[in-house]
């Protein structure tokens, strides 16, 4: 069996990639992996978009046709063909969902005899498994070992050479069991509900499918797959690892276990301090000394200022991440530029993390419909006339002139989205929060005066200043006043969500 120490037969892939990435600073590694190729039952192809939206429709209390219409904008003899498409297909019983209806609903489809071959990754580090597969295998052609570390060649226009860091700290191979590659294959199925609904939860039981997996091969692949180590500044972590996959930006479980191989791989650590910007011969502490003390003290300050926000998991995630950056920015004079726009990244996400928990988005919600100015059929059209739109905003007290005119430049569409499927930057999900919870709105505003205008100064420095395109400098000073805004508001919102 080739191993991770043939270095010139082993299997070298490349990262799959679904969107072209950014990387403030990064730095490319070859991580060691395990691939078990494995057959499985194929599932039944879902419904196609139109005949999920009816059904959904259905779910919501649309029983009628007029309804049904108005909501999904299809023409109505279409509706009658899909109407009857899924009642003959067994998804429909007049109004009511079937029990086949309602498990495609929670995420589980129905298998059929045929199967399909992937390969399940396991980290070759640690020996866990990864929520992700491959159906196909991407390799890397024309690999050169010249140097001490393998090399390849990233586009054969530029004809520039990768020199990625090969990690060879690996456990021996142990085959998974058939309940730890269910686990695994249900993770990595629950990613994929989310990025196909990413409106909708889907909940960790509706999820227990078990899959009938066999070995193909009883003998893994040893491979390395290309794959970058990036920081973002701004986040739960501070630096991550991509999806080999492709599938998202990172995966967690990797970064958990690329974490446990800072102690014992002095390469990999140094180029964490790279990505980080850190040198070690410049301060007292190495990286993970550093990271460690700053997380500590977030964690500290989260428990002992903001306690209420455990129960908010999507605020207290940005929360933490902004009190962690506070700290960085505090220990120097002159931050660097992406710690300060990653603090201004999280404030805003803890506003926008509020105004989503509190709206509670809803694709029924039509109080945006105040800012459509005709309808043509079915489909709005929004006010254009921004003088009009500021009005409507005026009608709630305590909204400043300044407010009501800046919130008037956000499209009708966004703020209809906003309310729907809350997707929607700062403004657009402010917008949301007048039109949707006015007396909110105002009963803020009475303990905190300024907050709406403050929110609105901090989503305008977010997208002039701390952004890539920009070219206008963001202080240390500007940052701190808009912490300390932020912090004012988290301190009234504890009052306000305590007694929604």
């Amino acid at each position: 069996m080739i191993t991770h120490r043939d270095i010139q037969d082993v299997c070298y892939l490349r990262s799959k990639q679904t969107r072209k990435q950014y990387y403030e600073n990064h730095k490319d590694i070859f991580w060691p992996f395990y691939l078990w190729r494995v057959a499985a039952p194929k599932s039944k192809p879902s419904l196609n978009i139109f005949q999920m939206l009816v059904l959904r429709l259905i779910l919501a209390g649309c029983h009628d046709n007029e309804k049904l219409c108005r909501y999904s904008n299809l023409d109505k003899e279409l509706i009658r063909y899909i109407l009857a498409q899924l009642t003959n297909d067994g998804y429909l019983d007049g109004w009511n969902h079937t029990d086949k209806a309602k498990q495609l609903l929670l995420g589980v489809e129905e298998s059929t005899n045929e199967k399909t071959s992937y390969y399940i990754l396991q980290d070759a580090t640690t020996g866990k498994l990864m929520p992700r597969v491959l159906s196909t295998l991407p390799h890397i052609e024309g690999m050169n070992f010249t140097e001490r570390f393998p090399q390849f060649v990233r586009s054969k226009g530029s004809g520039k050479l990768v020199k990625p860091l090969l990690i060879n700290n690996t456990v021996m191979q142990e085959a998974p069991t058939p309940e730890q590659m269910n686990t695994s294959l249900r993770a990595y199925r629950r990613v994929l509900n989310q990025l196909k609904q990413a409106d909708f939860y889907i909940s960790e039981d509706a999820l227990e499918v078990t899959y009938s997996i066999e070995f193909i091969e009883f003998e893994p692949i040893a491979a390395f797959i290309h794959t970058k180590l990036f920081s973002t500044i701004s986040g739960e972590r501070s630096w991550y690892l991509s999806d080999p996959t492709g599938l998202t930006e990172t995966l967690p479980e990797l970064n958990d276990v690329a974490e446990q191989l800072l102690d014992s791989n002095k390469h990999f650590a140094s180029r964490v301090n790279e990505v980080m910007g850190i040198a070690e011969d410049e301060h007292t502490l190495n990286y993970k000394q550093q990271e460690q003390l700053f997380e500590e003290q977030a964690k500290v300050e989260l428990f002992s200022n903001y306690p209420w926000v455990q129960e908010y998991s999507l605020i207290k995630k940005h929360v933490l991440a902004t009190l962690r950056l506070k700290n960085q920015v505090e220990q120097f004079q002159t931050p660097r530029p992406e710690i300060l726009e990653g603090l201004l990244s999280e404030l805003q996400k803890i506003i926008e993390a509020w105004l989503k928990t509190f709206i509670k988005p809803n694709e029924y919600n039509n109080d945006w419909e105040v800012l459509v100015m005709r309808w043509n059929g079915d489909r709005p059209v929004f006010q254009h006339d921004k003088r009009l739109i500021e009005q409507i905003y005026l009608r709630v007290t305590s909204v400043s002139a300044y407010a009501a005119k800046r919130l008037a430049t956000v499209r009708g569409g966004n703020v209809q989205s906003a309310m729907t499927r809350g997707n929607q930057s700062l403004k657009p999900m402010l917008a949301a929060m007048l039109l949707t919870f006015p007396k909110v709105v105002e009963k803020l505003s009475m303990q905190l005066p300024n907050w709406l205008d403050d929110a609105i100064r901090l989503a305008d420095d977010r997208n002039n200043k701390a952004s890539h395109a920009s070219g206008e400098v963001l202080t240390k000073e500007e940052v701190i006043n808009h912490l300390n805004s932020v912090d004012e508001l988290l301190k009234v919102l504890e009052r306000i969500l305590g007694s929604k």
